[in-house]
C-alpha cells in the first residue's frame, strides 16, 4: 500500500522523498567539478563562442546547470520526471533556463535532426545500457561537423574490481572498454579523439562527502594532477571532435 501511495505522490508532485539528487550531493558535486574542469578546458581550446549543448542523461542538472551558467544553450534529457522537476528548480535558483526533456534516449535520439548540436555530453549512462553502441551512434549523429563530444565509459580496472564486465551483473547491465578500444570505436564513428581523461582515480579511497571543503579542494588538485599522467579512473571521459 505504501509503495502504491509513493507512486501516486510521485506522479502528482514529480517528487520523491529521499531521491538521490546528484546536483546537491557533496560527493557528486565533487565529481561534477572534475568533469567540468576537463569539459571547460576543451571548450576553451576548441570553441569561439556559446555552444548549443545536449546533456543526455542529465539527472538533476549537475553538469547542465553549470554549463548553462557559462552561457551555453543547454538541453537536458532524462527519463525521470522527478529528476527533471528537481533540475528545473535548481536551474531557477541558479538563474538559468535550460530546456528539459523527459524522454528515453533510445527513442528520442533518432527523432532529432542530424547535426543539431554543437556539443553532446553523456556521462555515467552508457555503461548501464545494453544498447550503448546504438546510443553512442545516435549521440554522434546529432553533432555538427566540428562539434565536440564528452562521453564517459566505465574503465576496465574498476569494472574488474567490482566483478562486472560485459553483460548482466546483479540484475543490471554493465560494460567497460579499454582506452585502445575507445579510440578505435570513436575514430571509426568519425570522431577525432582529443583526449581520454580518467575520472575518479584517487577518490575511490576517500568519500568526498565525508571530508571538509578544504580537503575536497586538495583532493581535486590531486585528481587533476593524476589525470595528467593518463592513469585509470572509475570512468574514462572521451573528449572528441567530429570530423
Amino acid at each position: 500500500m505504501l509503495k502504491v501511495l509513493r507512486k501516486i505522490r510521485r506522479a502528482i508532485t514529480h517528487d520523491e522523498p529521499g531521491y538521490y539528487d546528484m546536483y546537491l550531493n557533496k560527493g557528486e558535486q565533487f565529481f561534477a567539478r572534475l568533469y567540468l574542469h576537463h569539459i571547460r578546458s576543451v571548450i576553451k581550446q576548441e570553441a569561439t563562442g556559446p555552444l548549443k549543448l545536449l546533456d543526455a542523461g542529465c539527472q538533476t542538472g549537475r553538469l547542465a546547470i553549470p554549463l548553462a551558467k557559462d552561457g551555453h544553450p543547454v538541453t537536458g534529457v532524462d527519463t525521470s520526471a522527478v529528476a527533471l522537476h528537481k533540475a528545473q528548480n535548481h536551474a531557477r535558483d541558479a538563474g538559468v533556463t535550460p530546456r528539459w526533456v523527459r524522454a528515453n534516449l533510445g527513442s528520442w535520439l533518432p527523432k532529432q535532426p542530424a547535426g543539431s548540436f554543437d556539443a553532446v555530453l553523456c556521462n555515467e549512462v552508457l555503461y548501464l545500457r545494453e544498447n550503448w553502441r546504438e546510443l553512442l551512434g545516435g549521440l554522434i549523429r546529432l553533432l555538427k561537423a566540428g562539434g565536440l563530444c564528452f562521453i564517459s565509459h566505465r574503465s576496465p580496472s574498476f569494472a574488474r574490481a567490482e566483478k562486472s564486465g560485459e553483460g548482466k551483473v546483479d540484475g543490471s547491465y554493465y560494460n567497460w572498454q579499454e582506452r585502445e578500444d575507445l579510440r578505435r570505436i570513436y575514430e571509426e564513428s568519425g570522431i577525432r579523439v582529443l583526449n581520454i581523461v580518467p575520472i575518479w582515480q584517487l577518490s575511490h579511497t576517500v568519500n568526498p562527502e565525508k571530508v571538509t571543503e578544504a580537503q575536497r579542494d586538495l583532493l581535486f588538485q590531486e585528481e587533476i594532477s593524476a589525470a595528467a599522467a593518463n592513469g585509470d579512473g572509475r570512468y574514462l571521459l572521451v573528449c572528441g571532435k567530429k570530423r
